[in-house]
């Protein structure tokens, strides 16, 4: 199977100009496109420019949904909601160009100290004043979560809601756009935060979905946890916290929607009784680069002219390269979006295996049978039946793809990883201060088709939380994390395609240690069918992918899996099957003698009783002559 096609819009030339703006450089990057940050050259302004990607820009589908965006935007004027500047097509792609905010998201704001309770929560009703005046509109926004709240520095350190690539709208509102782009039965937006009438089908989720991922960041802002399961109430999970608090949220995440509040604006009337919140924002804490930069100001009009320019010009420096850093960490891109670009050569090579096409199963290791790996982006090494990536030098991101095909109604592929973050060099502080932390070495055990299409299970270097990360299509995208404990040594990986559901689950550990990681991704019963064309454009191939370090896979297995084989036996059964289950539902099978026992162990059983089962059936033949005899027979 070739690679993946490249789908970087970062591929535009700097002499490629959108009309009437010169792009700076890329902040961000997504499923439908990359943001720049950019110049409008009739005003001098820096704004935000959002490219379609080329190859989608081709797709009448992704095109209306670009021009949706733009529309949800044009509709809405609000301080606490990114405002759109100027749209357009250029001789490469769509463009749509927006206000630029410099500061970082409110995810990264989470983690700062001094951001206690009282911020949150006042973040959280001005993010809802922003919400609600879109529902007015008739805007839904459909994809509210952390990542898409940004802070406006200039502006005072206000709150910003922004990304409506997922927006709905409202038909009954009465200035709701007239656009209708959302499937049937098609999941959209991020699992941790959608409403479960959303999970189902995205068509159907109104207003009360955004207020399901109000409560979900609410409980997220005071717990610092996810609602997930059974949960705990905020005031149990953190002592002190006003109990008032634990209806409000309790009344959010109710699974139907009509049991949760009417409106945005009656979740804000109960909130705010809790937070009272003025219109003017709070004044931004001085921060110590802010500070220095003063100091310095200070300093230089004492010391002379020349002497404060250039302290002036070095404190500005130290400046601009903090803020960029929490803006580049802010924007940081999905580990899944970096295994799939195509930097870096291409490298094949080939290590012994063992193809067993009676079973449909593809290992790794010793073997008669010789399997090719294709390399890109970073080499890698193939030692001891299995695959290794180096620790990278100047590319980061790295993948290799198992040139092999199994059939099967269902899949399987599983794998143990180890992943080791690289020795930092002794300039690494002073390599923090311009990038940032040193990012954490990632794993990913993945399933790849054409066109960017893949499913990824990665887990992290540090033991942090595994993620599952997809794109297998238009509204097929998404990314889901759950607390499961992990390993840096020896971690067992998993992904099962089920041929009866449908359903493809990520596994994490092995035997009585196993956990499926969040929900499963439905694709249909009719996967071998039509399924696997849809959502991965061709049959899915396996690969490793890794990232920011060293990784290394052992016990690679690709495997096909028949519709029968789960018929007696749990979704799950390598991992959650007793071992002594097996033998009962095997000795009432050798009653038709035309269907021999199919497990092996028992057939020493079944020789033995079978043989008498013949011989009755002469006697009832013979037992016509002598009437009396044949009751007992029937008993």
């Amino acid at each position: 199977m070739s690679a993946p096609a490249d789908t970087a819009v970062a591929r535009l030339r700097q002499d490629d100009l959108i009309p009437g703006y010169r792009l700076v450089q890329l902040v961000g990057k997504g499923g439908m496109g990359e943001v720049h940050q950019a110049v409008q050259l009739s005003l001098g302004r820096t704004v935000a420019v959002k490219l379609l990607k080329p190859d989608l820009a081709r797709d009448e589908q992704f095109v209306a949904r670009f021009e949706k965006e733009a529309a949800a935007l044009a509709t809405l004027r609000h301080p606490n909601i990114v405002s759109i500047v100027d749209r357009g097509k250029s001789a490469e792609t769509y463009f749509l160009v927006m206000e630029f905010v410099d500061g970082p998201a409110l995810r990264e704001r989470m983690r700062d100290p001094d951001f206690d309770q009282l911020a949150a929560l006042k973040t959280l009703s001005q993010v809802a004043r922003a919400i609600d005046y879109a529902h007015g509109r008739g805007v839904i926004h459909r994809d509210l979560k952390p990542e898409n709240i940004l802070f406006d520095e200039q502006a005072g350190g206000i709150p910003k809601v922004t990304d409506f690539g997922l927006a709905g709208f409202d038909d009954k509102a009465p200035q709701a756009p007239q656009q209708n782009l959302t499937q049937t039965n098609v999941a959209m937006g991020t699992a941790s935060y959608m409403a479960p009438e959303q999970r189902v089908d995205a068509k159907t989720a109104g207003p009360r979905a955004d207020l399901y991922a109000l409560g979900v960041m609410l409980y997220e802002l005071v717990t610092g946890e996810l609602p997930m399961g059974h949960f705990d109430p905020p005031s149990v999970k953190k002592p002190g916290l006003d109990k008032r608090l634990d209806a409000i949220v309790a009344r959010c995440l109710k699974p139907a929607p009509e049991d949760r509040y009417p409106t945005v604006a009656a979740f804000l009337a109960e909130l705010e009784l809790l937070v009272p919140m003025t219109l003017a924002p709070s004044p931004s804490k001085e921060t110590k680069a802010r500070r220095l930069l003063r100091l310095a100001k200070e300093r230089a009009f004492k010391v002379g002219r020349i002497a404060g320019l250039v302290l002036v010009a070095f404190a500005a420096i130290i400046v601009s390269t903090v803020f960029l850093r929490a803006g580049l960490e802010a924007k940081r891109v999905p580990a899944g979006i970096a295994l799939m670009s195509d930097d870096g050569a291409q490298t094949a090579l080939t290590t012994p295996g063992r193809v067993d096409k009676e079973t449909q199963t593809l290992t790794l290791g010793e073997g008669p049978d010789t399997v090719t790996v294709v390399a890109r982006g970073r080499q890698v090494t193939l030692e001891a039946g299995g695959v290794r990536f180096p620790e990278p030098d100047d590319v980061t991101a790295g993948r290799a793809l198992v040139d092999a095909q199994v059939e099967g109604e269902g899949l399987r592929l599983s794998a143990v990883v180890d992943t080791e973050a690289g020795e930092p060099s002794r300039l690494e502080p002073l390599f923090a201060l311009f990038r940032g932390p040193r990012p954490e070495a990632r794993s990913a055990l993945m399933l790849l088709g054409t066109g960017g299409r893949y499913v990824a299970l990665i887990i992290s270097g540090s033991g942090g939380h595994p993620e599952l990360e997809w794109n297998l299509g238009p509204d097929k995208q998404g990314h889901m994390r759950a607390p499961l404990p992990t390993k840096t040594k020896a971690q067992a990986l998993e992904l099962q395609l089920d041929p009866l559901t449908g359903e493809l689950i990520a596994v994490i550990g092995e035997g009585r240690d196993a956990r499926v990681l969040g929900e499963g991704l439905r694709l249909g019963t009719d996967w071998m069918d039509t399924g696997w064309k849809e959502s991965f454009s061709e049959a899915p191939r396996a690969a490793l992918g890794c990232l920011d370090g060293a990784c290394a896979f052992h016990s690679l297995v690709f495997q096909g899996l028949p519709r029968v084989r789960h018929l007696s036996a749990p979704p799950l059964p390598p991992l959650m099957a007793e071992p002594d289950s097996p033998p009962a539902p095997v000795v009432k099978k050798p009653a038709p003698p035309t269907k021999p026992a199919p497990a092996p162990k028992p057939t020493t059983v079944a020789a033995t009783k079978p043989p008498p089962a013949p011989v009755k059936p002469p006697p009832p033949k013979v037992e016509p002559k002598k009437p009396p005899s044949t009751p007992p027979k029937k008993k």
